[in-house]
């Protein structure tokens, strides 16, 4: 083993290959599929025998699956119950059951059943031929050579316990030594949770027991961690890869690992589950490769297996804590905004290690997608330095919006930095002391909103009406107030609405209104009682005209 942790060791120690198991003459074995590039070199970590259509739900890492397809339909379909055994095949595998073209929906229940043991890591399929199919489907062996799983046949004179007996001696080889390497991980990855940064101490110790690479990605495929940055595009592939089958499969708790092969390399990606509450919780993904050799394939399962199920101790646990620490620091923020803050500089050094700035102050107000301000917010509770210029800074939730307070003079990093951002906006002000921040905070609110419009320097005063009103908000408002109007017959609605828009240009004079519309002013006053009547409104009054006029204003085109 490549890792300095293991030292180098005669092979007959690690048990049976694929190749050795072949190569038992007493067995008669015959290589179908060769699959992938140094599958034949992969050690066997035991033999399954089992008949069930979702096997791939119960096999482990490393397993030899050997079936004689009694549950499988015939590939010819001609037999009376063949189209019930694909329909049931299919459901195991999560296709769907209906189908048009039995052929067709033969096949890719194959590719679905071979690709899901393949990611389940078995290491190959052995097929017992002439029990109930005279030779393996040939659906069966093109998913196989597709997805570069192994397929052997096996002769009905040889029945599974012999090959199972040979593995089963080989394992018990080196069963005591697999021991010791397991626990010697798990010491040496436990060890490295103990420090200080607890879950980068784990990845770069995981890489170092590899030999390669590790990363620690969270659920939405954010890189949280990863001993080598060169590949954090691969990290977040195979993180996806295993986070979309777990969302596929929610009733396999079992289905927590995802191993497969690319460009020489070796890649495992393994759940970490939140083992202090919900276990069904998924929280992240570990992701390990290495370079692709005959040794790699069991270390590489077993560290990101060890160091999966350390992190889903660790990360629920520092969660937990950074929420804590996350609803301390909004309320700190929330102290200053309420004029109490000075009280909260004792405590503050606690919540923000960075240290605390000196005023004058800067005051940064940002809004903006929340995927994109928890980006940001993660940016500076990770790693401060690389936003501000001298790295002390305090930050925090305040009435649904992300506060930063810097220095003064040590502002200019982050302004630039938010600028670059694409999702979010911000507002700013300066702050003499630490007191004046009640009467800063609006101003940095208002700089906001200004800065918004893109036009620094306006006055609330100058923004129009529409401006100052939310337009979802008030199309859902024009539906709704209009809704009555809606219900009559179309000519009928077009003509009161048409009565209320030249209403509103004339200042509800029907005189004028009357003139407009080419009718008699009785027409006008007949429809503006039957508007009042249907809104229930009192249009004599402003508020209520008011009320229509932003209706109007938002109206849809479509009537």
């Amino acid at each position: 083993m490549r890792g300095a942790s293991f030292s180098q060791r005669d092979d007959s120690g690690e048990g049976i290959t694929l190749d050795q198991l072949l190569a038992d003459p007493s067995l008669k074995l015959r290589l179908i599929c060769p699959g992938a590039q140094g599958s034949l070199k992969r050690h066997i970590s035991w033999v399954h025998p089992a008949e069930i259509l979702d096997i791939a739900m119960w096999s482990e890492p490393g397993e030899v699956l050997l079936t004689t397809g009694a549950n499988f339909p015939t590939e010819s379909m001609d037999a009376d119950d063949d189209h019930a055994l694909l329909v049931n095949a299919r459901k195991a595998v999560g296709l769907p059951a209906r189908f048009s073209s039995a052929s067709t929906a033969y096949r890719e229940w194959c590719d679905a059943y071979v690709t899901q043991l393949s990611q389940a890591g078995v290491l190959a399929i052995g097929f017992g031929v002439a029990v109930k199919h005279p030779t393996t489907p040939m659906a069966l062996i093109d998913a196989a050579n597709h997805v570069g799983l192994p397929l052997f046949e096996v002769p009905l004179e040889i029945p599974f316990s012999p090959i199972s007996k040979a593995v089963s001696r080989a394992l018990n080889n080196r069963h005591d030594d697999a021991l010791r390497q397991s626990s010697l991980l798990q010491r040496q990855v436990l060890k490295a949770a103990a420090g200080g940064d607890s879950v980068h101490a784990t990845i770069t110790t995981a890489a170092r027991l590899a030999s390669g690479w590790a990363a620690y990605v969270d659920t939405d495929g954010t890189v949280l961690d990863i001993s080598n940055r060169t590949f954090g595009k691969q990290a977040q592939d195979w993180a996806m890869k295993l986070a979309a089958n777990v969302a596929e499969a929610r009733s396999n708790a079992s289905l927590t690992t995802v191993f497969g092969s690319d460009s020489g390399r070796d890649f495992c990606a393994g759940v970490v589950h939140d083992a202090s509450g919900s276990h069904d919780r998924l929280v992240g993904i570990v992701v390990v490769s290495a370079t692709q050799s005959e040794r790699t394939d069991t270390l590489l399962r077993s560290v990101t297996m060890v160091t999966a199920d350390v992190l889903s101790v660790i990360v629920p646990r520092l969660r937990g804590e950074e929420r804590r620490i996350r609803r301390l620091r909004s309320a700190c923020i929330g102290a200053f905004a309420q004029g109490h803050g000075t009280a909260m500089l004792s405590m503050a050094d606690e919540l923000w290690p960075s240290g605390i700035p000196q005023p004058p102050l800067r005051l940064i107000c940002v809004d903006g997608e929340t995927r994109m301000t928890e980006h940001l917010y993660r940016s500076l509770a990770d790693d401060a330095a690389s936003l501000v210029d001298d790295g002390v800074v305090m930050f925090g939730e305040y009435d649904r919006r992300l506060w930063i307070i810097t220095a003064a003079p040590a502002a200019q990093k982050v302004e630039g930095e938010l600028l670059t951002r694409d999702g979010i906006d911000f507002g700013l002000c300066d702050c003499s002391s630490w007191q004046a921040m009640e009467e800063r905070i609006p101003e940095a609110v208002q700089n906001l909103h200004l800065r918004r419009l893109g036009e620094d320097g306006r006055s609330f005063s100058d923004m129009s009406v529409h401006e100052l009103i939310r337009p979802d908000l008030a199309v859902v408002y024009s539906q709704e107030l209009l809704r009555p109007l809606r219900h009559l017959p179309r000519q009928e609605s077009d003509a009161l609405l048409s009565t209320i828009r030249e209403l509103l240009a004339t200042s509800f004079n029907v005189g004028a209104t009357a003139k407009r519309l080419d009718v008699h002013r009785h027409t006008v006053e007949n429809r503006l009682n039957k508007i009042e009547r249907l809104l229930g409104l009192d249009l004599s009054q402003e508020a209520s005209r008011v009320r229509l006029w932003i209706a109007c204003s938002f109206i849809r085109s479509d009537r």
